[in-house]
């Protein structure tokens, strides 16, 4: 891999423990270092937690589709996720996770895919129409645009910039309230 897929910007080398939970309380995925996002599959070990980052597509496969209860999610994910996203497919493991997933398969069936793709171009046209020029909050814009394309796709909808506001807003304070594992 010669050039960086993209990501969010990386902190350096060196960095005093303080640093690094303050860099990692604030945005966990810019609080890794870059050479986890030039591997195919890297672990990440410190004295809270273990963790792996894959960034090459048959892996993924591999893992989330082929041979998931090999990889289960960790109970860090399940107790820092399950109080704003409750039991879900995200946070659940095994037998749950199956049933949970047997359920929203037809969703992500060819055909169905393809009739939800006019609503996150929709999304995208909507999210780029929003773009001031200058800076630009991104995490929240990013945001924003997750929102836009899960209500567009699923209740027919746009989300008003208001709603997407209060929603970043509470995810971001739910985030910081989280204890660090």
């Amino acid at each position: 891999m010669d050039e960086l897929p993209a990501r969010p910007k990386t902190y350096p080398r060196g960095r005093s423990l303080r640093r690094q939970i303050r860099d990692f309380r604030g945005d966990l995925f810019a609080a890794l270092p870059e050479r986890l996002y030039r591997a195919w599959m890297a672990e990440r070990r410190n004295l809270i937690y273990r963790s792996y980052i894959i960034n090459q597509p048959d892996l993924v496969k591999t893992v989330l589709q082929d041979r998931p209860d090999d990889f289960p999610k960790s109970p860090i994910i399940h107790d820092t996720l399950r109080g704003l996203l409750g039991n879900s497919v995200f946070v659940t493991n095994g037998a749950t996770w199956r049933a949970q997933r047997r359920i929203i398969d037809p969703a992500f069936a060819r055909g169905n895919l393809r009739s939800t793709f006019p609503a996150m171009q929709a999304a995208g046209r909507a999210a780029l129409a929003r773009l001031a020029a200058g800076r630009v909050e991104m995490e929240f814009e990013t945001a924003h645009l997750a929102a836009d394309v899960i209500f567009r796709t699923l209740f027919s909808t746009p989300i008003d910039s208001d709603d997407a506001s209060r929603v970043f807003t509470e995810f971001r304070n739910y985030q910081r309230a989280q204890p660090l594992w």
